[in-house]
């Protein structure tokens, strides 16, 4: 079966993880501010502060930017829900908006008309590596004395316009589990130009306190932390992250060389050129259920785009969401990944060349309909 992702973990990584347990660098230490030194100096932030998954960094991010119980934080209809989940465990409550008809990206023009005086942030989402129009967006938080949160858990090394996705907002946040460029198994970390940001982040981080040795909680908190075992592995993973990014360009570019005459899927447009880094290929297709099926049978694996949040009960959300819903069920992740082998790519291209004449034609693409 080829899979739908593939990233390896070596003898480097195995090496590294040794010499932390040989140094007993266990839990939280040196590692973990080497690791955070060295990604805020990848993305050209002062601060970084590495915790124990991504979902955590949203969490760290919304208390650190003054999120609390009844506000409102606006969103996209269309993300991973640990996006949602990060808001309703602040007690907070997520304000959805549709995304753009042309890409699965929080639409601007939707942010103003859902902003009430409960509102306190936007979260928005660089989906797959693309870049949200950051510019549109500040400018509507500084007009509402909003602040802004990035989720760039599928977005680190892509760069829009104005610089790396992350880094443009109040506090971005990063995810490090296996189905990223890079990986420490599960980590992620929160980056912020602002330096009380980074201090709340930081004792948020660890049972509110930035000492815990002096059993004093005065503040809010919970245990966030990384471990320097798994800081090795991102020290060592970090080292070639250029490489993976690469990779991960050249993939893009080879499904879209191969697949373009195609007339039952196109690919989701990531503009590499500019800087963005698709990290998984992404096609926007006709009678996506069909395709999943008949990959499989051949033995490859794909993969659908997560259900818009607008269909999670939990969330108890009112509204018409076209965009989102239209773009959520049309969306499949093609085999990606920094380790995925050339010619099961030419398998995958192969297949979906030989299988084209059982589904129907993709008669417009997103950007073509008319969505007013």
């Amino acid at each position: 079966m080829i899979p739908w992702w593939r990233i390896e973990l070596g003898e480097n990584e195995i090496e590294a993880v040794a010499a932390a347990i040989r140094d007993r660098h266990i839990n939280q230490g040196p590692l973990c501010r080497q690791f955070e030194e060295q990604l805020a100096e990848q993305l050209g932030v002062p601060h970084a502060v590495t915790c124990c998954n991504g979902s955590s960094a949203l969490y760290l991010a919304l208390a650190a930017c003054g999120v609390e119980a009844n506000d409102e934080v606006i969103m996209p209809a269309l993300s991973y829900i640990a996006t949602a989940h990060a808001v309703l465990l602040r007690g907070a409550v997520p304000r959805l908006v549709d995304v753009r008809p042309d890409r699965p990206l929080i639409d601007p023009a939707k942010i103003d008309e859902a902003v009430t005086p409960r509102t306190r942030a936007i979260v928005v989402v660089h989906l797959n590596g693309a870049a949200c129009d950051m510019a549109a967006i500040k400018a509507i938080a500084t007009r509402h004395q909003l602040r802004v949160i990035e989720d760039a858990a599928q977005a680190f090394g892509s760069a829009g316009p104005f610089g790396p996705l992350g880094t443009l907002g109040d506090a971005g946040c990063f995810s490090l589990s296996m189905a990223k460029l890079m990986t420490t198994g599960e980590g992620g970390f929160a980056v912020t130009r602002n330096a009380d940001t980074h201090q709340q982040i930081l004792k948020i981080r660890n049972h509110g306190v930035l000492d815990i040795s002096n059993n004093r909680f005065p503040d809010f908190g919970f245990n966030f932390r990384l471990t320097d075992m798994l800081a090795a592995v991102g020290l060592t993973q970090l080292r070639s992250l250029e490489q993976k990014i690469e990779t991960a360009k050249r993939t893009y570019n080879f499904y879209r060389n191969g697949l373009q005459d195609l007339r039952f899927l196109r690919m989701m447009e990531i503009a590499v050129d500019a800087g963005e880094v698709p990290l998984w290929c992404q096609v926007y297709c006709a009678d996506r259920q069909r395709i999943i099926d008949l990959l499989e049978e051949r033995g490859i694996q794909s993969r659908p785009l997560n259900p818009p949040l607008c269909d999670s009960p939990q969330l108890r959300t009112s509204g018409a969401f076209p965009n989102a819903r239209r773009l959520g069920a049309a969306i499949l992740g093609l085999p990606s990944g920094p380790h995925q082998d050339a010619s099961d790519l030419q398998r995958v291209v192969d297949v979906l060349h030989e299988i084209s004449d059982q589904l129907p034609d993709l008669e417009t693409g997103p950007e073509e309909q008319d969505h007013a």
